[in-house]
C-alpha cells in the first residue's frame, strides 16, 4: 500500500500510547464501518473501512477502488486487512495483507522479534535502502494505525504531537503529527454524527524500502504538509478520521468521511 493520498487515508494514526492512559470504554467491544470520497476536481474514489475489536483480538479491512472519470483511465482496486491483537488496549498486528486487483499481494507477519514479507510476484528490490530490521519492528500497518486512533486512551486525541510509523511490507515511512486546535463540526461532519473536532497538520517523510531518488521527488507528489481532520462518533466514542486535504501538482485532493456505523457488544 504505497503512501500517497489513499494510504494516509488508510493510515491513520496514533502510536504514542502512554503506558498510563486510560483505554477508552468499549476497547475490547466494537465494530466500526467508514465509507469516504475522494476527490480531485471531481470524485475519483470509494474508500471503505471496516474495524472491528472483541475479546482482545481485532480485524481491520479496507477497499479503495477508483470511480467517475479517474476509473476511465485508471482501474484501482486496491485491498488490504489485518488481523493482531489488544495488548493493554494497544492494538498489535500479526498479519498484514494487501493486494490491487490483477497485480502484487503482499504479505507482513509480524513474529516479534521481526516482521517477515512474503510478496507474489517477487519484489526485484526491497529499496534502496531496504527498511533493517529495526525499522520493521518499530512500525506497524497502516490499517493498525487506523485502528489505534479510534482506540486514542481517554484524555488523549489522535493529533497531538508525536511520529507515527508504518511499514506496509516493504515501504517504512513516517508521519510527523502538530496538532492545531479543537474546532466547530461542519454540516458534513454533524450529518454523519461526528463530535468533539479537531484539526492538525501532517508531514510525510520517506524512511526506507524506496529507490533512490533526490529529496524534492521524496513527497509522493505531496505539495507541503497535510492538513487533516478528526472527529468522535457520538458522545465518547471513537474516534475517526473526518477529512484530509493536500495539495498535489494537479490541485487540491480531498477525502472526506461519507458516513459511519458504529455499533458496541
Amino acid at each position: 500500500m504505497k503512501p500517497t493520498l489513499t494510504a494516509l487515508a488508510a493510515a491513520a494514526l496514533l502510536t504514542a500510547w502512554p503506558a498510563t492512559a486510560q483505554a477508552p470504554a468499549y476497547a475490547d467491544s466494537l465494530r466500526l464501518t467508514l465509507n469516504y470520497d475522494g476527490r480531485l476536481i471531481v470524485k475519483v474514489l470509494d474508500v471503505r473501512v471496516e474495524q472491528t475489536v472483541r475479546d482482545g483480538a481485532y480485524t481491520s479491512s479496507a477497499r479503495l477502488v477508483s470511480s467517475g472519470i479517474l476509473a476511465l483511465f485508471k482501474r484501482l482496486d486496491q485491498r488490504a486487512s489485518v488481523e493482531g491483537r489488544l495488548r493493554d488496549g494497544r492494538p498489535e498486528p500479526a498479519v498484514f495483507r494487501h493486494r490491487n486487483l490483477g497485480g502484487r499481494s503482499v504479505t507482513a507477519s509480524w513474529t516479534g522479534s521481526d516482521v517477515t514479507t512474503q510478496a507474489a510476484p517477487a519484489y526485484s528490490s526491497l529499496g534502496d535502502p531496504a527498511a533493517t530490521r529495526a525499522q520493521r519492528a518499530e512500525a506497524v500497518d497502516p490499517l493498525t494505525q487506523v485502528l489505534r486512533m479510534a482506540l486514542t486512551p481517554d484524555g488523549r486525541n489522535p493529533c497531538q504531537a508525536g511520529t507515527r510509523r508504518f511499514f506496509d511490507g516493504k515501504q517504512r515511512y513516517d508521519l510527523d503529527f502538530v496538532f492545531s486546535g479543537a474546532r466547530t463540526p461542519d454540516r458534513r461532519e454533524r450529518r454523519v454524527g461526528l463530535t468533539d473536532t479537531i484539526g492538525c497538520t501532517v508531514r510525510y517523510r520517506e524512511v526506507a524500502g524506496f529507490r533512490r531518488k533526490p529529496p524534492e521527488q521524496r513527497g509522493q507528489g505531496l505539495r507541503g504538509a497535510v492538513t487533516v481532520g478528526f472527529g468522535r462518533y457520538g458522545q465518547g466514542g471513537p474516534w475517526v478520521l473526518s477529512s484530509l486535504r493536500a495539495g498535489t501538482r494537479l490541485g487540491d485532493a480531498v477525502i472526506e468521511l461519507r458516513s459511519a456505523e458504529v455499533a458496541y457488544r
